[in-house]
């Protein structure tokens, strides 16, 4: 019995360490492969419905700085920060458009209009109900936040949580 425990240890130390060589092999190729727009670029053009139904075309806001902001309900680091952007929102939203993109192909629509009625949330919220959002950003981490300038150049990419301080640091060049 003690002699089958040793030989299974051994076979998975042993897997283990050829795991861990082939993915470091493949380290290279994972840092190729696009994780969605950096800043210089332009921003990705979006069309996406509002929770109040309208629809709102990112490159309508060209003139304008925009925070776009990638969320979902059952993300614990997006419910931390929410309060956080609709401080900013209230703040400056009429010298910087704030718009927050629920992921609703990684969620539910109810959940983010629960969420949103539950945090008394006056932010616009967008509906990404097709995934191009997260198609076109290679959104792998949530939250994320781009800040793009007057010109629809993104000038900001911020994975994680931000804070009101944060975006009124990174969009004091455009207000």
């Amino acid at each position: 019995m003690r002699k089958w425990l040793v030989i299974l240890l051994f076979l998975a130390v042993a897997g283990y360490g050829l795991w861990s060589a082939m993915a470091a092999g493949d380290e290279e190729e994972a840092g190729k492969m696009e994780t969605g727009p950096d800043v210089g670029q332009v921003a990705p053009d979006l069309t996406l419905p509002t929770l109040g139904g309208e629809p709102v075309k990112l490159s309508d806001l060209r003139g304008q700085a925009v925070v776009l902001n990638f969320w979902t309900s059952w993300c614990p680091p997006c419910k931390k920060e929410m309060p956080e952007l609709e401080a900013f929102y209230k703040q400056h939203g009429r010298e910087v458009v704030l718009l927050a993109v629920h992921l609703t192909t990684q969620d539910t629509l109810d959940a983010a209009e629960r969420f949103v009625k539950g945090q008394k949330l006056t932010l616009p919220v967008a509906l990404d109900v097709r995934g191009e959002a997260l198609h076109r950003y290679r959104i792998q981490t949530i939250p994320t936040t781009y800040i793009i300038d007057p010109n629809g150049v993104i000038r900001q990419k911020i994975i994680g949580p931000v804070t009101a301080a944060r975006l009124e640091k990174e969009t004091a060049l455009f207000r």
